[in-house]
Protein backbone atom coordinates (compact mmCIF):
# COMPACT_ATOMS: atom_id res chain seq x y z
CA UNK A 1 0.00 0.00 0.00
CA UNK A 2 2.97 2.23 0.95
CA UNK A 3 4.46 1.47 -2.19
CA UNK A 4 1.56 2.35 -4.33
CA UNK A 5 0.97 5.53 -2.52
CA UNK A 6 4.43 6.42 -3.39
CA UNK A 7 4.18 5.91 -6.68
CA UNK A 8 1.54 7.79 -7.24
CA UNK A 9 3.50 10.85 -5.55
CA UNK A 10 5.67 10.55 -7.04
CA UNK A 11 4.19 10.42 -10.79
CA UNK A 12 2.01 13.61 -9.83
CA UNK A 13 5.42 15.59 -8.56
CA UNK A 14 7.61 14.48 -11.06
CA UNK A 15 5.81 12.65 -14.26
CA UNK A 16 6.57 15.68 -16.06
CA UNK A 17 10.32 15.47 -15.36
CA UNK A 18 10.05 11.11 -16.04
CA UNK A 19 8.68 12.31 -19.81
CA UNK A 20 11.21 14.68 -20.19
CA UNK A 21 13.85 11.76 -18.96
CA UNK A 22 12.51 9.65 -21.64
CA UNK A 23 12.75 12.21 -24.60
CA UNK A 24 15.99 12.84 -23.82
CA UNK A 25 16.96 9.08 -23.13
CA UNK A 26 16.01 8.48 -26.63
CA UNK A 27 16.45 11.11 -28.79
CA UNK A 28 20.13 12.46 -27.81
CA UNK A 29 22.21 9.10 -27.57
CA UNK A 30 20.48 8.77 -31.37
CA UNK A 31 22.32 12.29 -32.27
CA UNK A 32 25.35 11.28 -30.62
CA UNK A 33 24.93 8.38 -32.80
CA UNK A 34 25.08 10.07 -36.03
CA UNK A 35 27.87 12.38 -34.57
CA UNK A 36 30.04 8.92 -33.60
CA UNK A 37 29.38 7.61 -37.46
CA UNK A 38 30.31 10.92 -38.80
CA UNK A 39 33.40 10.61 -36.82
CA UNK A 40 32.53 14.06 -34.93
CA UNK A 41 32.10 12.53 -31.45
CA UNK A 42 33.89 15.01 -29.64
CA UNK A 43 31.28 17.47 -30.56
CA UNK A 44 29.18 15.75 -27.93
CA UNK A 45 31.20 17.60 -25.41
CA UNK A 46 31.63 21.34 -27.16
CA UNK A 47 28.40 21.77 -28.02
CA UNK A 48 26.35 21.38 -24.91
CA UNK A 49 28.99 23.59 -23.41
CA UNK A 50 28.88 26.23 -25.67
CA UNK A 51 25.23 26.25 -25.67
CA UNK A 52 25.48 26.72 -21.80
CA UNK A 53 27.52 29.56 -22.63
CA UNK A 54 24.99 30.76 -24.82
CA UNK A 55 22.25 31.01 -22.11
CA UNK A 56 24.95 32.87 -20.02
CA UNK A 57 25.04 35.11 -22.64
CA UNK A 58 21.59 35.47 -22.44
CA UNK A 59 20.85 35.84 -18.97
CA UNK A 60 24.27 38.41 -19.25
CA UNK A 61 22.16 40.66 -21.94
CA UNK A 62 18.90 40.68 -20.19
CA UNK A 63 18.97 44.16 -18.83
CA UNK A 64 19.03 45.06 -22.10
CA UNK A 65 15.33 43.97 -22.58
CA UNK A 66 13.56 45.27 -20.04
CA UNK A 67 10.14 43.00 -20.70
CA UNK A 68 12.23 40.23 -20.36
CA UNK A 69 13.52 41.90 -17.07
CA UNK A 70 10.01 42.30 -15.70
CA UNK A 71 9.16 39.11 -16.67
CA UNK A 72 12.18 37.34 -14.63
CA UNK A 73 11.07 39.50 -11.88
CA UNK A 74 7.91 38.58 -11.62
CA UNK A 75 8.48 34.74 -12.23
CA UNK A 76 11.86 33.89 -11.04
CA UNK A 77 13.53 32.84 -14.33
CA UNK A 78 13.64 34.21 -17.60
CA UNK A 79 11.38 33.48 -20.30
CA UNK A 80 12.06 30.11 -22.44
CA UNK A 81 11.51 31.69 -25.35
CA UNK A 82 14.40 34.45 -24.84
CA UNK A 83 16.86 31.90 -23.65
CA UNK A 84 16.25 29.37 -26.51
CA UNK A 85 17.77 31.37 -29.58
CA UNK A 86 20.81 32.30 -27.52
CA UNK A 87 21.58 28.65 -26.56
CA UNK A 88 20.05 27.59 -29.58
CA UNK A 89 22.40 29.77 -31.88
CA UNK A 90 25.40 28.86 -29.75
CA UNK A 91 24.99 25.27 -30.01
CA UNK A 92 24.52 25.70 -34.51
CA UNK A 93 27.56 28.07 -34.57
CA UNK A 94 29.25 25.03 -32.40
CA UNK A 95 28.63 22.56 -34.27
CA UNK A 96 29.00 24.72 -37.88
CA UNK A 97 32.52 26.15 -36.98
CA UNK A 98 34.19 23.43 -34.58
CA UNK A 99 32.78 20.81 -36.93
CA UNK A 100 34.96 22.19 -39.99
CA UNK A 101 37.44 22.54 -37.92
CA UNK A 102 38.11 19.36 -36.94
CA UNK A 103 37.49 17.67 -39.94
CA UNK A 104 40.10 19.87 -41.19
CA UNK A 105 42.82 19.15 -38.47
CA UNK A 106 45.08 16.63 -37.36
CA UNK A 107 44.55 17.71 -33.59
CA UNK A 108 40.55 17.41 -33.98
CA UNK A 109 40.38 16.41 -30.10
CA UNK A 110 42.60 18.79 -28.93
CA UNK A 111 40.77 21.74 -31.00
CA UNK A 112 37.56 20.47 -29.84
CA UNK A 113 38.79 20.00 -25.75
CA UNK A 114 40.28 23.92 -26.46
CA UNK A 115 36.96 24.47 -27.48
CA UNK A 116 34.95 23.06 -24.50
CA UNK A 117 37.48 24.85 -22.06
CA UNK A 118 36.75 28.53 -23.86
CA UNK A 119 32.86 27.58 -23.67
CA UNK A 120 33.34 26.59 -19.58
CA UNK A 121 35.21 29.73 -19.21
CA UNK A 122 32.92 31.85 -21.08
CA UNK A 123 30.13 30.20 -18.81
CA UNK A 124 31.63 31.05 -15.83
CA UNK A 125 32.75 34.83 -17.09
CA UNK A 126 29.32 35.66 -18.25
CA UNK A 127 27.58 34.08 -15.33
CA UNK A 128 29.54 36.27 -12.99
CA UNK A 129 29.14 39.34 -14.90
CA UNK A 130 25.46 38.62 -15.86
CA UNK A 131 22.54 40.47 -12.70
CA UNK A 132 21.03 37.21 -12.19
CA UNK A 133 23.99 35.10 -12.77
CA UNK A 134 24.25 34.21 -9.48
CA UNK A 135 21.57 33.07 -8.54
CA UNK A 136 20.61 30.86 -11.49
CA UNK A 137 24.38 29.27 -12.18
CA UNK A 138 23.95 26.34 -10.02
CA UNK A 139 20.41 25.32 -11.35
CA UNK A 140 21.72 25.75 -14.98
CA UNK A 141 25.00 24.09 -15.02
CA UNK A 142 23.55 21.07 -13.04
CA UNK A 143 20.28 21.06 -14.79
CA UNK A 144 17.52 20.41 -12.56
CA UNK A 145 15.04 17.88 -14.11
CA UNK A 146 12.93 17.20 -11.10
CA UNK A 147 11.85 21.13 -11.48
CA UNK A 148 11.01 21.15 -15.18
CA UNK A 149 7.42 22.80 -15.67
CA UNK A 150 5.19 22.09 -18.55
CA UNK A 151 6.61 25.33 -20.47
CA UNK A 152 10.03 23.44 -20.52
CA UNK A 153 8.51 19.87 -21.50
CA UNK A 154 6.67 21.44 -24.29
CA UNK A 155 9.95 22.98 -25.35
CA UNK A 156 12.68 19.56 -25.33
CA UNK A 157 9.46 17.67 -26.98
CA UNK A 158 8.80 19.72 -29.92
CA UNK A 159 12.59 20.20 -30.77
CA UNK A 160 13.32 16.37 -29.65
CA UNK A 161 10.45 15.64 -31.82
CA UNK A 162 11.77 17.72 -35.06
CA UNK A 163 14.99 16.16 -34.80
CA UNK A 164 13.58 13.06 -34.70
CA UNK A 165 11.47 13.08 -37.19
CA UNK A 166 14.47 14.34 -39.82
CA UNK A 167 16.95 11.62 -38.41
CA UNK A 168 14.21 8.87 -39.39
CA UNK A 169 12.85 10.70 -42.88
CA UNK A 170 16.58 11.38 -44.06
CA UNK A 171 18.15 8.23 -42.69
CA UNK A 172 19.11 6.76 -45.50
CA UNK A 173 21.25 10.04 -46.80
CA UNK A 174 22.25 10.64 -43.60
CA UNK A 175 24.25 6.88 -43.05
CA UNK A 176 25.58 6.86 -46.21
CA UNK A 177 27.05 10.57 -46.37
CA UNK A 178 28.50 9.63 -42.80
CA UNK A 179 30.73 6.71 -44.19
CA UNK A 180 30.92 7.84 -48.13
CA UNK A 181 29.81 11.38 -49.24
CA UNK A 182 30.59 11.29 -52.37
CA UNK A 183 28.83 8.40 -52.98
CA UNK A 184 26.49 9.94 -51.40
CA UNK A 185 26.66 13.43 -54.04
CA UNK A 186 26.63 10.85 -56.90
CA UNK A 187 23.39 9.24 -56.02
CA UNK A 188 21.70 11.99 -56.02
CA UNK A 189 20.96 12.56 -52.38
CA UNK A 190 20.24 15.92 -51.09
CA UNK A 191 23.09 16.22 -48.87
CA UNK A 192 23.72 19.79 -48.76
CA UNK A 193 20.28 20.16 -47.79
CA UNK A 194 20.33 17.32 -45.20
CA UNK A 195 23.94 18.97 -43.82
CA UNK A 196 21.98 22.41 -43.00
CA UNK A 197 18.99 20.79 -41.81
CA UNK A 198 21.19 18.98 -39.42
CA UNK A 199 23.07 22.14 -38.38
CA UNK A 200 19.54 23.47 -37.46
CA UNK A 201 17.81 20.74 -35.85
CA UNK A 202 20.61 19.45 -34.17
CA UNK A 203 21.35 22.65 -32.69
CA UNK A 204 17.75 23.55 -31.84
CA UNK A 205 17.65 20.34 -29.81
CA UNK A 206 20.69 20.27 -28.16
CA UNK A 207 20.30 23.95 -27.31
CA UNK A 208 16.78 23.18 -25.65
CA UNK A 209 17.97 20.28 -24.07
CA UNK A 210 20.73 22.39 -22.03
CA UNK A 211 18.17 25.13 -21.44
CA UNK A 212 15.44 22.72 -19.67
CA UNK A 213 17.98 19.86 -18.37
CA UNK A 214 20.97 20.99 -18.26
CA UNK A 215 24.26 20.38 -19.86
CA UNK A 216 25.89 17.77 -17.67
CA UNK A 217 22.76 15.35 -19.46
CA UNK A 218 22.94 16.34 -22.75
CA UNK A 219 26.27 15.45 -23.27
CA UNK A 220 26.50 12.15 -21.09
CA UNK A 221 23.57 10.65 -23.71
CA UNK A 222 25.84 12.31 -26.54
CA UNK A 223 28.89 10.58 -25.66
CA UNK A 224 28.46 7.63 -23.42
CA UNK A 225 25.89 5.30 -24.92
CA UNK A 226 27.22 5.46 -28.38
CA UNK A 227 30.75 4.56 -26.35
CA UNK A 228 29.27 1.35 -24.86
CA UNK A 229 27.50 0.67 -27.83
CA UNK A 230 30.32 0.38 -30.07
CA UNK A 231 32.17 -2.27 -27.61
CA UNK A 232 29.51 -4.90 -28.10
CA UNK A 233 27.87 -4.83 -31.36
CA UNK A 234 28.86 -6.07 -34.73
CA UNK A 235 26.71 -4.05 -37.15
CA UNK A 236 24.82 -0.92 -37.62
CA UNK A 237 21.45 -2.45 -36.83
CA UNK A 238 22.71 -3.70 -33.21
CA UNK A 239 24.93 -0.17 -32.65
CA UNK A 240 21.79 1.64 -33.20
CA UNK A 241 19.76 -0.95 -30.65
CA UNK A 242 22.20 -0.65 -27.80
CA UNK A 243 22.30 2.79 -28.61
CA UNK A 244 18.83 3.58 -27.35
CA UNK A 245 18.94 0.77 -24.98
CA UNK A 246 22.41 2.36 -23.22
CA UNK A 247 20.56 5.81 -23.46
CA UNK A 248 16.53 4.66 -22.14
CA UNK A 249 17.93 2.25 -19.77
CA UNK A 250 20.38 4.94 -18.15
CA UNK A 251 17.39 7.71 -17.45
CA UNK A 252 15.45 5.15 -15.63
CA UNK A 253 18.03 3.86 -13.67
CA UNK A 254 18.67 7.15 -12.50
CA UNK A 255 15.23 7.78 -11.39
CA UNK A 256 15.70 5.31 -8.25
CA UNK A 257 19.21 6.73 -7.73
CA UNK A 258 17.95 10.18 -7.66
CA UNK A 259 15.09 9.68 -5.25
CA UNK A 260 16.06 7.35 -3.03
CA UNK A 261 19.76 8.53 -2.24
CA UNK A 262 18.80 12.46 -3.15
CA UNK A 263 21.13 12.71 -5.61
CA UNK A 264 21.02 14.99 -8.50
CA UNK A 265 19.36 13.38 -11.37
CA UNK A 266 21.56 14.63 -14.18
CA UNK A 267 24.82 13.68 -12.81
CA UNK A 268 23.08 10.10 -11.70
CA UNK A 269 22.07 9.26 -15.27
CA UNK A 270 25.67 9.94 -16.75
CA UNK A 271 27.07 7.71 -14.47
CA UNK A 272 24.18 4.90 -15.07
CA UNK A 273 25.67 5.41 -18.66
CA UNK A 274 29.41 5.14 -17.93
CA UNK A 275 28.89 2.29 -16.00
CA UNK A 276 26.74 0.64 -18.80
CA UNK A 277 30.12 1.92 -20.87
CA UNK A 278 32.28 0.32 -18.39
CA UNK A 279 30.64 -3.25 -18.35
CA UNK A 280 29.83 -3.62 -22.61
CA UNK A 281 33.66 -2.46 -22.88
CA UNK A 282 34.55 -5.22 -20.07
CA UNK A 283 32.12 -7.68 -22.17
CA UNK A 284 33.41 -7.17 -25.36
CA UNK A 285 36.75 -7.71 -23.90
CA UNK A 286 36.21 -11.04 -22.26
CA UNK A 287 34.68 -12.24 -25.96
CA UNK A 288 36.98 -11.20 -27.61
CA UNK A 289 39.17 -14.12 -27.70
CA UNK A 290 36.84 -16.73 -28.32
CA UNK A 291 35.85 -15.18 -31.67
Amino acid sequence: MDLIQDFGLYRELFGLSFLASLVVGIVMPLIGALMFLRREAFLGIAVPQFAAAGIALGLLLLPWFPAMSDYFLDHGHPPMSYLLPFAAGAACFALAVFGAVAKGSRNSGAVLAGAFATASAMSVLFLTAAPAGNNLAETMMRGEVLLLDVHGLVVLSSASLLCLVFLIFFRKVLLVSAFDPDQAVSLGMPVRLVKVLQLLLIGFTIGAGVMTVGPILVFGLLFLPPLAARSLAQNLSQFLIHVLAVGVGSVLLAWPMSLELDWPYGPSAVCAAAAWALVSSLLARVRKPSL
